[in-house]
């Protein structure tokens, strides 16, 4: 498969055209990080203008080299405590991750996450992302050469019930409700439910309450399970002529929600809000339940609010009181 007209088996993460090989003979593999909503910047960048994607030794892998083991290796050297909590993907274009004992193809000029432009992706669960601990990699990264691939993206239009409304990622001052995201921001797998996600973490908005469409013509739902290829050249919202449209199902948040404690979910999950005794919230008053993970993953009773700052988010109807 051609990627910007460049086979990636060609590809050595670093501009040049032999095979991912170092001098010692040891071949790398390429990966990049995400959470449930949007690329980690790993702490082993390669570029100084993608700091998303990183790159480690086979070598460095305990054996027996399977998807259980490389899992454990990268857990570590990102900055990530105790027994992985993720998922691997093996490549881009997988659509379900892969099982632990899976055995890794290693050997030879090609292999799982040997090219840059199709390496493997970890999928790091909510909870985790918080506690990781970020290398200090500021001073070597901008010695780093830039990406040197062409940026694709996904553009689409925002709408609410009333009309178009000005995204947070417009690039165009004449058009402001365009916006767009790099498709490497997107978590796998690639699908309408993964795209959703991304734009409204980008948009600041819960996936809940939007709809997406594969057009701004609104005739055709892109639905959760749909498939997005974002390896393609013809894939939903490609080129700002022809983006994807999002919109936005605002409720009316009309009642008064009073903090009766302090919560700190919201430290370990921004989903949720933290709150201080006596903060005062907006919302709709629906109850609704949803799950939270601490020691382990529980549902909640809660209240979909949004804040004085603007921020929406669950507040627990444990911490919480209409007023």
């Amino acid at each position: 498969m051609s990627f910007c007209g460049r086979d990636p088996a060609q590809l050595d993460g670093r501009g040049g055209s032999e095979p991912p090989i170092s001098e010692a003979g040891n071949r790398y593999i390429y990966y990049r990080l995400y959470s449930k909503d949007d690329a980690l910047k790993s702490n082993n960048p390669i570029y100084s203008n993608d700091r998303f994607i990183g790159r480690t030794l086979i070598k460095s892998i305990t054996p027996p080299r399977n998807v259980a083991s490389l899992k454990r290796h990268l857990w570590k050297i990102e900055g990530f405590d105790g027994t992985p909590a993720c998922t691997l993907y093996l490549s881009f274009s997988e659509k379900a991750p892969a099982e632990d004992l899976t055995r890794l193809l290693l050997r030879g000029s090609l292999g799982s996450g040997s090219p840059e432009l199709d390496p493997m992706a970890l999928v790091v669960d909510t909870p985790q992302v918080e506690k990781r601990t970020l290398a200090e990699t500021k001073a070597q990264a901008n010695m780093l050469p830039e990406w040197p691939h062409e940026q694709r993206y996904v553009h689409y239009r925002l709408y609410d019930e009333g009309g178009e409304l000005a995204s947070k990622t417009s690039f165009d001052m004449t058009d402001t409700s365009l916006g767009r995201i790099n498709v490497l921001s997107v978590p796998l797998p690639h699908n309408g439910t993964s795209l959703k996600a991304r734009i409204s973490q980008a948009e600041k908005v819960h996936a809940d309450d939007v709809k997406l469409f594969k057009d701004d013509s609104g005739e055709n739902i892109l639905n959760d399970s749909d498939v997005v290829d974002f390896l393609s050249a013809t894939y939903p919202g490609v080129v700002a002529d022809d983006p994807v449209a999002i919109v936005y199902e605002t409720h009316g948040f009309s009642k008064r929600l009073r903090a009766t404690q302090d919560s700190t979910m919201g430290n370990h999950d921004p989903t949720w809000h933290t709150a201080r005794e006596g903060e005062i919230f907006q919302t709709d008053g629906v109850l609704t339940s949803k799950r939270y993970y601490s020691d382990n993953w529980s549902a909640y009773e809660c209240y979909v609010a949004i804040n004085l700052s603007g921020n929406q988010a669950f507040i627990s109807k444990n911490f919480a009181a209409l007023c």
